[in-house]
């Protein structure tokens, strides 16, 4: 094994005169680069950020959108042993700085809109064309450490538990090296010449699955903003050969290709999940993508993929539920409230265990137990062909879009609002985004509070996908024999049937 530095350097040398790299037109780098000029770029980054006074260790922080210097940045990281903490740019200003609090970041890189990261004790650079040319600009950095251990970390995958308070879960180079070896085996081969389309966020799923393909010489071509018409006439044009998508792009996708059609023939694998989709919108997809489709299953605390749905198990109309079978490298198993083995075909919850599991949490301890199982909160069962179905949640973590919003960080949020005395928030299903969110609100006596307030109070605070999109109020709330608010009762009563697409569109979508 390797650990990230060395295998980025490998990557820049075999293929050197492969394209490693595509602009789209619509970002700073226009034109193609290939691996040797990648890693030219990347070595000045790499110096840049060292003489800024960063150190084998720290941590930086990248929050921007899918560009050609995402893979720069990254390869830049890795170069100088930095430990990459990639964040969905979509975050508020407030909620970047808290993660860069959180594990000690020494740089943040963000859009410029993210005016609060400024005001922390760490390096901030604003992205933007004149910035990163200078970055890549000047003398290539040439590690003079010896390469770290392959346990240490290399990454942070933000996360969050019950309470909402982010936890970093820790990847080491052994963890990254694993992920990439789980994706080469469960994809389709590529190499230099194959394009990988980036328009899911390259700080999660996507990204993981395109730094596998990079390691193998596929070049990138980042798009930072979702249209499905432009998307599939970038496939044809560029003869794409996987599309990392979550499950609401698929959908939209496919209607898309349903409408207008697509030239698909270079096309291999549209590896896809981060949220649930129904067997209905799966049955839609397959019926225009094939088996071009793979479903992944994993976490931040355990990387995807550890299961995975082939292209081959597509073909069967009663799998579409399923998330797949488990990765060679990895064990899946379904426990008890103890953690015992349960038997096949019966519901429980699943533990995983493996070298893309997490060893802990950024300064909160361990994420497994004494015998190395990660206990995921996510209930499923396994069938007679070790087939992993996912039925339920522990956690109430709602999945819109293919992001994680937790119900305790925007009850705080509401509850912050003059006015408002209590407030529960939950998921409920949404035919576009999986899930959306709603707040059932219990204002103060007197209050003359809107929804259309609560909302805005929200957008102002939080990232826009967390904002609910059904707020209902109500005198009180219901409360337990042991004096909490019974939360399931709650949903049961207020949480609305599924919306048409349309509801939400006409009042902002879901941005």
């Amino acid at each position: 094994m390797s650990t990230t530095r060395e295998l980025t350097a490998r990557a820049h040398r075999r293929y050197a005169s492969a394209p490693a790299i595509l602009g789209a037109g619509t970002a700073e780098v226009r034109e193609t680069l290939s691996f040797a000029e990648l890693g030219t770029a990347a070595r000045a980054c790499a110096a840049k950020l060292r003489a800024a006074g960063l150190r084998p260790g720290d941590r930086v922080v990248i929050a921007i959108a899918n560009r050609p210097e995402s893979l720069i940045l990254d390869h830049a990281v890795f170069l100088a042993d930095l430990v990459r903490v990639a964040v969905g740019h979509r975050l508020h200003g407030k909620e970047i700085a808290a993660i860069a609090a959180d594990c000690a970041a020494a740089a943040v890189i963000c859009e410029p809109e993210h005016r609060e990261v400024s005001d922390g004790p760490w390096h901030t650079i604003h992205a933007g064309a004149e910035l990163f040319a200078d970055l890549t600009e000047g003398a290539g950095f040439e590690p003079t450490e010896p390469a770290p251990p392959e346990d240490s970390v290399t990454a942070l995958m933000y996360t969050s538990g019950s309470t909402g308070s982010p936890k970093g879960a820790m990847v080491t180079h052994t963890g990254w090296a694993a992920m990439m070896r789980a994706f080469w085996a469960e994809l389709p081969p590529v190499g230099p010449g194959d394009v990988v389309l980036h328009v899911a966020p390259m700080s999660h799923f996507g990204g993981s699955a395109g730094a596998a393909c990079t390691f193998r010489g596929a070049a990138i071509l980042p798009v930072a903003r979702f249209d499905p018409a432009a998307v599939l006439e970038l496939v044809e044009r560029h003869r794409v050969s996987v599309l990392p998508l979550v499950p609401t792009m698929l959908s939209e996708l496919t209607r898309e290709a349903e409408r207008a059609g697509a030239e698909l023939s270079a096309l291999r694998a549209i590896p896809y999940g981060g949220a649930p989709i129904s067997p209905r919108e799966l049955d839609r997809a397959r019926a225009v993508f094939g088996e071009r489709l793979y479903q992944c299953y994993g976490l931040s605390e355990a990387l995807a993929p550890i299961t995975v749905l082939s292209g081959a198990g597509h073909r069967r109309a009663e799998l579409l539920g399923s998330a797949g079978r488990a990765h060679p490298e990895t064990e899946v198993r379904i426990a008890d409230p103890d953690g015992e083995p349960v038997p096949v075909g019966t519901r429980g919850e699943v533990f995983i265990r493996g070298p893309q599991v997490t060893p802990g949490y950024w300064g909160a301890g361990t994420a497994t137990d004494e015998d190395g199982w990660l206990h995921t909160g996510d209930i499923g069962v396994l069938d007679t062909e070790g087939l992993l179905y996912l039925v339920d949640r522990t956690s109430e973590v709602i999945l819109s879009g293919g992001f994680n919003v937790y119900p305790s960080e925007v009850e705080r949020a509401i509850e912050s609002i003059p006015g408002v005395k209590a407030a529960v928030v939950f998921g409920e299903p949404h035919a576009r985004w999986g899930e959306s969110v709603a707040a059932v609100v219990v204002p103060h006596e007197g209050s003359t509070l809107t929804a259309e307030e609560i909302v805005r109070s929200c957008r102002e605070r939080l990232a826009g996908y967390k904002k609910p999109l059904h707020v209902e109020f109500t005198e009180s709330l219901p409360l337990s024999a042991t004096g909490k608010v019974a939360r399931r009762e709650v949903r049961e009563r207020f949480r609305r049937a599924p919306t048409d697409p349309g509801d939400d569109c006409a009042r902002g979508g879901n941005p």
